[in-house]
């Protein structure tokens, strides 16, 4: 999963813009890129799981980035 939100973080411009978002202000901090790929690789597995729950199909609208 952290592959995934590596690539999704680099390529997707919904994870993208969530992925800067964690990032804001915590440029300087060690390691941080590493664990924001983790959370975000957290979320993806947390969107995936009630994806599947439901059986409906990712609307990005429901992500609440700003």
């Amino acid at each position: 999963m952290y592959q995934a939100a590596n690539v999704a973080a680099s390529k997707v411009d919904i994870f993208r813009a969530y992925f800067t978002k964690l990032l804001i202000g915590r440029e300087r901090e060690r390691g941080i890129k590493t664990k924001m790929h983790v959370k975000l690789a957290a979320k993806m597995l947390v969107i995936a799981w009630t994806l599947m729950k439901k059986r409906e199909v990712f609307n990005p609208d429901y992500l609440n980035i700003e």
